[in-house]
């Protein structure tokens, strides 16, 4: 019983509750009546901005890394969904390859993601 105790206690370190309550305080600005018709319609992208810029690291300087990286992923990935958009429209509406490129676009930035 005290092997499994320890292997829980173990599990929710610092680092962990920081990350579990901030989740927690996003979705509940997310969902709770007065908090979340200051969002309107996009309030749901709190939760993306807080994975983005908020990971609980040990010191400043790894924290700034992560954000820095994250950030520059993050418009990386947008600059390539952006470009598959515009060669897409390129092409005639509906056809196979304008739907291809998306997709083919969208595989690449999954992996590169990895």
């Amino acid at each position: 019983m005290t092997h499994t105790f320890s292997q829980v206690s173990n599990f929710f370190t610092r680092r962990v509750l920081a990350r579990l309550l901030s989740t927690f305080l996003c979705c509940s600005f997310v969902v709770v009546k007065p908090w979340s018709r200051f969002g309107g319609p996009s309030a749901f992208l709190l939760l993306t901005l807080k994975e983005l810029v908020f990971s609980a690291q040990e010191t400043l300087a790894q924290h700034l890394e992560a954000t820095i990286l994250n950030i520059t992923g993050a418009f990386f990935g947008i600059g390539l969904s952006t470009l598959a958009r515009y060669i897409a429209s390129l092409r005639p509406d509906l056809s196979a390859s304008s739907r291809a490129i998306p997709a083919v676009f969208l595989l690449s930035v999954a992996f590169l993601g990895v």
